[in-house]
């Protein structure tokens, strides 16, 4: 009994066993089906999952949750930033229009007021007013024309109703006030008289028109009625003359004002009557010929030496004269875009023919230190292009020894009008340390370097373009410092400092810097505290050569946007100035510890910038290798990529 017993309970306790069992496979079935929708197994996981727990317990271990990732798009471009601020001063001139044209409602004035702010792409709400005041002064001026056409028909009836409607359009009471006067008149023979002895002594053509009829209906005398006539006579055309003036210096074209000026003289009316028309004619006639000028020249400039300096100099400054001369006269800009285009090309052109990269030497005296050592130079210059070292000549692009900072930047004035127009360049001091790199880019108060000199000459170049051209001129600074990038304008400032820098290449080429503090320059003083606080915070220290060697390589960067103000054209040039750090030899500056790493990573860019100006005086065969140190990436888009 006892061994029954124990068989029965031993086989309820399998078929409880095989109960929990079944629950528990299906409450870890659930399990799984949860857990492929948190861990992201997929169904062959699952499959795997399941086929396992019908073996036995198992463990998944879940993979992390992936984030879904959102693109970051980019921002805005230079481009669009400085397009943005024209087209926002822009509404903000036809705001300002509307405000005056409603003030002091003139249908012209409004027309023009309301057409520059569709132009400017204002919402409607912004034109609602003005359009409203547009149509009143619209119903005025039918009404004006209407009492003008009952005036001249001699008609009581219909100067009557004319001049309802007129009240009805919301005239003046003292426009209307000559018109009553005329009704009033045609009421008695004294006044029909008074009314036409004045018509003729104000020779008023309207008024003759209306006081003849209403005369003759009321018997005044025939000899005053034939004096009327005759008055008018002369009158009319001479009215029908100013009407014809005024149309055509208010819509100006040179047929229209030919034909205006003729029917004046016609008419007889004095020389001081269409004195502004013959000017506004003799201005159109110039335009014509310049334009005839502008057309030739660049005619010619298809036949210019592209090989020959002089010739592509000679060229430009042709074409820079009638251009000059052009927009003086007033010719539209859209109409010189073909020869503006041409003038860059050329002037660019003559910038490459001097050598898409240049170099100069310049040969420092040496110091007071390397004279008492007993030192002397071995650097002799043969004539402007070439430099005698010992026995070996090498031959530059020009040769300084050492030549004034003036004379240096000489050289180099050219590349601003080129960054102005839509141009990237690139200058940079390269030479061992101590070899006064940073004082021929910066120079000293009153002996400044290159560097002040050009950012002087970037704001007297859009200064003379600022007729035709809205600029924005933005500037950064950073110095590349162990491979690291770092910006000088927030440098120090704990919540800025710590962003990090990357360079990037964008679609259209331009290299950018994620995260470097840029900042709107207005005037030249601007540009230039932001280079003394960049400088600021660049990183030197002392040497065997050099007492304060420049550990890191300084870039400035300045953009130059322009938005052309008619055709809204937008062009963006970029200067890229670069004092890099010092080459040297790790025995002879004596460096140790960080700065040996410091050194290293100084000399190992510098033979990267070595490595694509080779490749790119290869005339392009091969590939630059840009990518192999961030200089020259940073570099890429001003130097010949």
């Amino acid at each position: 009994k006892k061994v029954k017993e124990e068989g029965e309970a031993s086989d309820a306790a399998v078929k409880k066993k095989k109960k929990a069992a079944t629950a528990d496979g299906e409450k870890a079935e659930k399990g799984t089906k949860k857990k492929k929708v948190k861990s992201g197994l997929g169904e062959k996981g699952l499959m795997e999952a399941v086929a396992v727990q019908e073996e036995g317990a198992i463990t998944v271990k879940e993979e992390p949750e992936k984030k879904e990732e959102v693109p970051v798009e980019d921002g805005p471009t230079d481009e669009e930033v400085a397009k943005a601020a024209a087209m926002k001063k822009e509404k903000e001139a036809a705001r300002e229009a509307l405000k005056e044209a409603v003030a002091k409602p003139e249908l012209s004035r409004l027309e023009q007021a309301i057409e520059k702010a569709k132009k400017a792409e204002l919402e409607a709400k912004d034109l609602a007013a003005a359009e409203k005041a547009l149509s009143v002064e619209r119903l005025k001026q039918e009404a004006r024309g209407k009492l003008r056409d009952a005036e001249d028909s001699g008609n009581v009836d219909k100067l009557k109703a004319a001049m309802e409607e007129a009240m009805t359009a919301g005239l003046d009471a003292s426009e209307l006030k000559h018109v009553k006067d005329l009704l009033d008149a045609a009421e008695s023979k004294e006044k029909v008289e008074a009314a036409l002895r004045t018509a003729v002594q104000e020779r008023n053509v309207h008024d003759l028109k209306f006081a003849i009829p209403q005369a003759k209906e009321s018997g005044i005398d025939a000899k005053l009625i034939s004096e009327a006539e005759e008055v008018l006579r002369l009158e009319e055309p001479k009215m029908k003359a100013r009407e014809q003036l005024q149309e055509a210096t208010t819509h100006v074209s040179k047929a229209a004002l030919q034909a205006a000026i003729q029917a004046a003289k016609d008419a007889g009316l004095e020389a001081s009557e269409f004195v502004k028309a013959e000017a506004l004619l003799k201005k159109e006639e110039q335009k014509e010929k310049l334009m005839k000028e502008v057309n030739a020249a660049l005619a010619d400039s298809q036949q210019v030496d592209m090989k020959s300096i002089d010739s592509l100099r000679e060229m430009k400054d042709k074409l820079q004269t009638a251009l000059k001369a052009a927009l003086e006269a007033g010719v539209p800009e859209a109409d010189l875009v073909p020869i503006d285009q041409r003038r860059k090309k050329l002037h660019n052109a003559v910038e490459d023919l001097k050598g898409s990269i240049r170099v100069f030497c310049r040969v420092r005296p040496l110091s007071k230190k390397e004279t008492g050592q007993g030192d002397t130079s071995i650097c002799e210059a043969v004539d402007q292009m070439t430099v005698k070292v010992k026995d070996e000549q090498f031959l530059f692009d020009a040769v300084f020894t050492p030549g004034t900072q003036d004379e240096v930047f000489e050289d180099c004035r050219d590349l601003v009008q080129s960054a102005a127009d839509g141009y990237n360049v690139t200058m940079f001091a390269y030479g061992q340390t101590g070899a006064g790199k940073t004082f021929t880019m910066y120079g000293t108060k009153g002996n400044e370097g290159t560097a002040p000199r050009t950012i002087q000459e970037i704001f007297k170049v859009t200064q003379q373009g600022s007729d035709r051209f809205e600029y924005t001129v933005v500037g950064s600074m950073l110095e590349l410092y162990c491979n690291a990038v770092v910006d000088l304008l927030s440098k120090g400032n704990p919540s800025q400092s710590k962003a990090k820098l990357n360079i990037r290449q964008e679609k259209n080429g331009n290299v950018a810097v994620e995260g470097l503090t840029e900042e709107e320059c207005k005037n030249a003083d601007e540009l230039m505290n932001l280079l003394e606080r960049g400088n600021d915070q660049r990183t030197v220290a002392a040497t065997a050569m050099n007492s304060e060697s420049s550990r890191s390589h300084l870039i400035l960067i300045i953009k130059i946007i322009s938005v052309n103000k008619e055709t809204k054209e937008v062009l963006k040039g970029k200067m890229l100035m670069c004092d890099l750090a010092g080459s040297e030899r790790l025995k002879r500056s004596e460096v140790t510890d960080h700065q040996q790493t410091e050194a290293i990573a100084i000399n190992k860019s510098l033979t990267a910038l070595g490595d694509v100006i080779e490749a790119l005086t290869k005339g392009g065969k091969g590939v630059v290798p840009y990518r192999n140190h961030k200089l020259t990436l940073l570099m890429q888009d001003s130097l010949g990529g």
